[in-house]
């Protein structure tokens, strides 16, 4: 498939659903999104004025449009993640335009699920459940 699957094969874990070894990778992100990308970033920068510093994150720093990040995800998807975290910047606003913006983009694109095939992260990520270390044998 893509990168992380090719690395993911080369460290000897080809991707087997069935037993559990497929390697998942999350992207992490903190949006700042706005109706222009221009808007997006001179919001940013008053938040920034305001704290008298400029933001830094441990996860990457996504300013734009939801379009924008839409684009983005998809890209990182195509590579191989299996999954994103997005961290709205400021609330309510960023968690607004993922809601009201991003949202109906990814679904427009047939990029968000309209369910939920299981009941748990677990079994959404085709995980077996792992054996109670603290059972008896």
């Amino acid at each position: 498939m893509a990168e992380i699957r090719t690395e993911q094969a080369r460290a000897g874990r080809p991707e087997q659903a069935s037993t559990g070894k497929t390697v998942h990778v999350f992207g992490d992100l903190v949006v700042f999104l706005d109706e222009t990308k221009a808007a997006a970033v001179a919001r940013r920068q008053r938040l920034d004025e305001r704290a008298g510093t400029e933001y830094h994150s441990d996860a990457h720093i996504f300013t734009g449009t939801a379009i924008g990040l839409a684009d983005l995800l998809q890209e990182w998807q195509a590579a191989g993640l299996s999954g994103f975290r997005l961290r709205p910047a400021a609330l309510p606003h960023d968690l607004t335009q993922l809601t009201e913006r991003l949202v109906p983009e990814l679904r427009r694109r047939c990029l968000f699920r309209a369910r939920y095939e299981a009941d748990t992260l677990r079994g959404l990520l085709g995980l077996g459940r792992p054996a109670n270390r603290y059972a008896a044998a």
